[in-house]
């Protein structure tokens, strides 16, 4: 957990990128509010809000005695919604910073690919 965002958003982003990454899949069940707490050495309110928050945005449903389910089409929903933040926040943000920093396109694209390389 870092101090850059509220605990439950964390929360819901690690469960978002499990579902993403094909961890969670459709009609899987995740790990329990109890569970989340213990693992992220937080208070179980804010488990709980990470939880109920994924719920009302239809990525988790609840399975009645069971727990938390994961949602029909819960991985494009999370994947189009994080793919529209990238393109219209987070490029944006790059573009301005690149052009504050006297880095233009060409060059951004070669610290691109070698960045690509590092990750292979």
């Amino acid at each position: 957990m870092n101090d850059a965002q509220p605990v439950f958003q964390q929360i819901m982003e690690r469960i978002e990128s499990d579902v993403i990454t094909g961890v969670y899949k459709t009609d899987d069940l995740i790990i329990s509010t109890t569970q989340i707490s213990k693992l992220y050495s937080v208070n179980p309110t804010t488990a709980v809000k990470a939880v109920s928050k994924l719920t009302d945005a239809g990525i988790l449903y609840k399975r009645r005695g069971i727990g938390m389910c994961v949602a029909e089409g819960a991985r494009e929903m999370i994947t189009k919604r994080r793919k529209d933040t990238f393109l219209n926040e987070t490029l944006e943000a790059i573009l301005r910073e690149t052009k504050t920093l006297g880095i233009s396109i060409p060059e951004l694209i070669e610290i691109l690919k070698e960045k690509e390389k590092e990750h292979d």
